[in-house]
């Protein structure tokens, strides 16, 4: 019974407005205060794993996205997108899908991309005619194939929770990435059909080619930003970490010396910038260890497990749906990465044990719980665009929905083929 208080207690505190980490935290150390646990205890047990080196990309992703950004590369991306899919039925949205893609390759975040190319993009579909809550859908949902496209934060927070390789899963991200663009892109297009969204006029073949070139060149040093951390990963050359540290270096030089675009000011202001969207996600970490000591004293995960093979009858395919139902709902209640940090390690061993590849579940479950950053009420990608673009939140979720429908469909399809995710990780390494 006391536990069950001390979960009506959480809910309430997040109902509340409290912030979910800090519930956790205050909590977690009045339950063990209450149990008899030391405090010292609690506190070790919270920051053990905080010396974890795969822990600097992190930062150093954020802050490569937030060069990138004040390097003004998202103009050219955005250039070199509407040059090839601008002239399509529909040809913003698709042009916003693209750039998101190609930012993934920076930013692992699915708030850095509507903060940074999905506003730009975002603002010119409004301009051309687009309604604004379409708009916004399509700039949400296509933000979120930043976490799954490498680099991803929320890989590495997987990764430190389950003990998965980092490696296999970045490379896993890849395919289901891309899926989801191309979903997204039909999507688009035929929303472009039903309702007549203006498209960009047709040009001479030689025009079309001449532009699409022009824009390729000058965009060509920001595409091969992904590229060139795969590569260091793959070859073993860098780890994770210093793969993160070389896209940094990267960037500067792409701002400093090639474009000559970054100040020293902007500089300084991406660095307060990469603490201000680092705090939430590294207090994510020592929080949800708190947390997982209390679920590890009340035994959760045992009652879960005898709960799910109670109701499945052991069908490892219950079970799974079981687990994508329970990180649909959760993402609903709080953010993806504590979700990651907390509920991973569980479910992942439930679904090891029944016989699901580690790397195949791990993208399963990133990306369902990304879906939590786009549905309300504590989507923090849906309150940014909603309050960065001024839309009314009610319409916003509704335009949202379509959209949301359709990663889910791209997410039943990575269910039902497993080759989508381990093909190519399985390849190279």
């Amino acid at each position: 019974m006391g536990f069950l208080w001390f979960m009506l207690v959480f809910f309430l505190l997040i109902l509340v407005g409290m912030p979910i980490t800090i519930a956790m935290i205050i909590l977690s150390f009045f339950y063990l205060e209450i149990k008899g646990v030391p405090v010292e205890t609690m506190a070790a047990n919270m920051f053990t794993g905080m010396t974890n080196f795969v822990l600097l990309a992190i930062p150093l992703f954020i802050l490569t996205a937030e060069v990138m950004d004040r390097t003004r590369v998202t103009d050219r991306m955005f250039r070199f997108a509407n040059a090839l899919v601008g002239y399509m039925p529909g040809g913003l949205a698709h042009v916003n899908i693209i750039t998101s893609v190609i930012f993934a390759g920076m930013s692992g975040a699915a708030v850095a991309d509507v903060g940074g190319i999905g506003h730009v993009c975002q603002s010119e579909m409004v301009k051309k005619g687009y309604s604004p809550y379409y708009s916004a859908g399509i700039t949400m949902s296509s933000s979120l194939i930043g976490p799954i496209i490498p680099p991803s934060i929320p890989v590495i927070i997987y990764s430190m929770a389950t003990g998965a390789s980092v490696g296999k899963l970045l490379f896993a991200g890849v395919v289901p990435g891309l899926l989801m663009a191309a979903a997204l892109m039909v999507y688009g297009f035929v929303c472009a059909k039903l309702y007549h969204h203006p498209r960009e006029p047709m040009v001479p073949w030689r025009v079309y080619m001449s532009e699409l070139a022009r824009s390729f060149l000058a965009s060509l040093p920001a595409l091969v930003t992904p590229v060139i951390l795969l590569l260091c990963i793959y070859t073993g050359i860098t780890t994770t970490t210093e793969a993160a540290a070389l896209a940094v270096c990267y960037a500067l030089f792409l701002g400093l010396v090639l474009f000559r675009t970054l100040s020293f000011a902007e500089f300084v202001d991406s660095f307060k910038s990469v603490f201000q969207k680092c705090g939430p996600v590294l207090l994510a970490i020592p929080a949800g260890k708190a947390f997982g000591y209390v679920l590890t004293t009340e035994n959760v995960q045992a009652r879960l497990y005898d709960l799910m093979f109670a109701v499945s009858g052991g069908n490892r395919w219950v079970i799974l749906v079981m687990i994508m139902v329970l990180f649909l709902v959760l993402g609903m209640l709080s953010d993806p990465n504590v979700n990651i940090m907390l509920f991973a390690p569980m479910v992942a061993s439930i679904a090891v044990s029944v016989g699901f590849d580690e790397i195949h579940f791990g993208i399963l479950l990133i990306l369902n719980a990304m879906l939590g950053n786009i549905t309300p009420p504590v989507g923090n990608v849906l309150m940014a665009v909603a309050a960065l673009e001024g839309l009314d939140f009610a319409k916003t979720c509704r335009a949202l929905a379509p959209p949301l429908a359709v990663l889910v469909g791209v997410l039943v399809l990575l269910v039902v083929w497993p080759p989508l995710c381990t093909w190519l990780p399985g390849m190279i390494m």
